[in-house]
């Protein structure tokens, strides 16, 4: 809210943050902290995020760069921020007879050679000395399938955590073959 090193200037500061959707913030961070596996037998919340922010950069990438640790996305309504996040939810709208003009739809699919069937997910290793590593995602059986091997790069910005790395690398991997149209 600091007017000169933040988003003073669209957010204001009076501790009411009566432009910012509290509670959308509120059920993200339950969604977060939920405990998933760790990989190795034990559990741990689903996001965390261990950063240092020491280089001046523009305030809006910063909190995008955060937004990224929980798949999050900024939005802009009615004069407040709100926000969403990509996690599994009910459909909430389904097509009929009746509610579609002229019966018509016209789909458009992404070409299997531009799916990505391994995906690279670059973080920060505490057991390292917080160096960046690789968590390499696969889908073994397109790779047989196809004989290739079509690579996406993402980094997980503030992951610590091997098994948060490779819950991302899924969720891209699975994003990949599963929104198809």
């Amino acid at each position: 809210t600091n007017e000169r090193y933040g988003l003073g200037k669209y957010i204001d500061d009076d501790l009411t943050y009566d432009n910012i959707d509290i509670y959308q913030l509120y059920e993200i961070a339950r969604y977060c902290d939920e405990l998933v596996s760790d990989g190795k037998g034990g559990t741990e919340p689903r996001f965390t995020c261990n950063t240092y922010i020491k280089d001046k950069q523009e305030a809006l990438k910063v909190l995008k760069d955060l937004l990224t640790v929980f798949r999050g996305i900024l939005l802009w309504n009615d004069g407040e921020i709100t926000f969403n996040i990509y996690q599994e939810k009910a459909p909430i709208f389904t097509f009929t007879k009746g509610n579609v003009v002229d019966g018509n739809f016209q789909y458009s699919y992404p070409s299997n050679r531009v799916r990505a069937n391994q995906i690279r997910v670059t973080w920060n290793n505490p057991d390292n000395r917080y160096k960046q590593e690789v968590e390499l995602v696969e889908d073994s059986e397109n790779i047989a399938k196809t004989g290739r091997i079509v690579e996406k790069e993402t980094v997980a910005y503030g992951c610590t955590s091997q098994a948060q790395a490779q819950r991302l690398g899924k969720y891209h991997l699975l994003t990949e073959t599963k929104d198809s149209e």
